[in-house]
């Protein structure tokens, strides 16, 4: 159903609910392990996709398959927009080799994108969308933690094993193509 199509007070209340909920259930997980953006933020993010979706098909609409302009527009405006928040919450620890966030980020991303199908009432995609999800975030850390039991410790490497392979020898034939004079 296109939002523009629906005066009923009760479909956008639902659409912006379902999208609240979704992106608050989301916010859990990361207020359980302590991070940033939480219940809170990712609620707002999402029920904020949600309603700039429904404006995009309302004020720009298109026939029923295909909703208008409007709504990639929005769509490429949201996923920029939401990239500085996430931005925000990736840290790189000062002196080592260690970057924190980058789930968080991804969570507001995922967060976003979830509104904007709740926004454009596409009830199947979002139930596939956030199973998904919670179920990455859920078993996700359990699964690194399962694998990085069988990986090597960094320490225990070779000095340059995580160098791009006979990066030494490509640099030593730069230096004889183009010597420093």
């Amino acid at each position: 159903m296109n939002p523009a199509d629906c005066d009923e007070l009760h479909e956008m209340i639902l659409r912006l609910g379902i999208a609240t909920l979704l992106g608050g259930i989301l916010g859990i997980d990361r207020d359980l392990h302590r991070k940033p953006a939480g219940i809170r933020v990712l609620a707002l993010v999402s029920m904020g996709a949600a309603a700039i979706s429904m404006v995009s098909v309302i004020v720009m609409p298109g026939d029923e398959t295909h909703p208008g302009d409007g709504v990639l527009r929005t769509v490429q405006g949201v996923l920029s927009g939401i990239g500085f928040l996430g931005a925000g919450v990736i840290i790189r620890a000062q002196g080592k080799d260690e970057i924190h966030g980058l789930t968080t980020a991804a969570s507001i991303w995922v967060t976003a994108i979830l509104g904007m199908i709740c926004g454009l009432g596409q009830w199947r995609l979002a139930t596939c969308a956030f199973g998904l999800a919670s179920g990455i975030l859920l078993v996700g850390r359990w699964v690194e933690q399962q694998v990085l039991r069988f990986a090597p410790a960094p320490e225990s490497l070779p000095p340059n094993a995580g160098t791009f392979p006979n990066t030494g020898a490509i640099q030593r034939l730069s230096e004889s193509e183009f010597p420093d004079d």
